[in-house]
């Protein structure tokens, strides 16, 4: 090395290669957020995290319900209401003497309705012209579920003529509805009626009614 003046001193060092670059490319300093504004990005991300699962709950929810209602076994049919005639019995009492109203037979029955709507009996008859039939206290007559009501028949003859003498008028017919159907139904009283009904007739119209007049002579 060469001594003498200032020519031999070490001069200022040369910035290096790059040096000026990467003192270039500091960032700038950053402006502060204000205060708060870095919680509010959390707070939209929770509220739009909470949105979406309810979303989803509520979708899964909605394809449940769908898989249950898809699923589920079809309710049976609704039966059709019964016949009157299918919940209202009617069963004969006794004969009531002497038969009142100048009656030639006079008797109870009893009515009574098992379940269902009120039946009401709106007329109680029977089959032979000759006879004509009132009830007491008068039809119509409602009788509800599980409900036993007492009516007193009367036959009267009005031509005995035609009456028959044995038991062949063994059945009443009733007029039945219970605010859905209305039906003509056919009650067998059974033999005790049958029997107690003969004998009435053949006391009200005795079997020698057929003999002619015997004419004047």
């Amino acid at each position: 090395m060469s001594g003498g003046g200032t020519g031999g001193g070490i001069g200022p060092l040369e910035p290096g290669e790059g040096t000026w670059d990467r003192e270039g490319s500091r960032p700038e300093p950053r402006t502060p957020l204000p205060p708060g504004w870095s919680e509010r990005p959390r707070a939209f991300y929770a509220r739009h995290r909470r949105a979406v699962l309810t979303a989803a709950s509520l979708a899964v929810l909605a394809a449940a319900a769908l898989r249950i209602h898809a699923t589920r076994p079809e309710p049976p049919p609704v039966p059709p209401p019964s016949a009157p005639s299918q919940t209202l019995s009617l069963t004969y009492g006794e004969p009531v003497e002497p038969a009142p109203d100048g009656a030639a037979f006079a008797f109870t029955v009893r009515v009574r309705t098992s379940a269902g709507p009120p039946v009401t009996v709106e007329r109680i008859g029977q089959p032979s012209p000759a006879l004509t039939v009132t009830i007491k206290p008068r039809l119509p007559a409602a009788v509800a579920a599980g409900e036993v009501r007492e009516l007193l028949v009367l036959i009267h003859t009005k031509d005995c003529v035609h009456v028959a003498r044995n038991s062949g008028l063994p059945f009443l017919e009733v007029t039945l509805s219970n605010g859905i159907q209305k039906e003509d139904h056919s009650y067998i009283p059974g033999d005790r009626y049958a029997r107690d009904l003969s004998v009435a007739l053949t006391r009200a119209c005795p079997e020698d009614r057929d003999e002619p007049t015997p004419s004047p002579s």
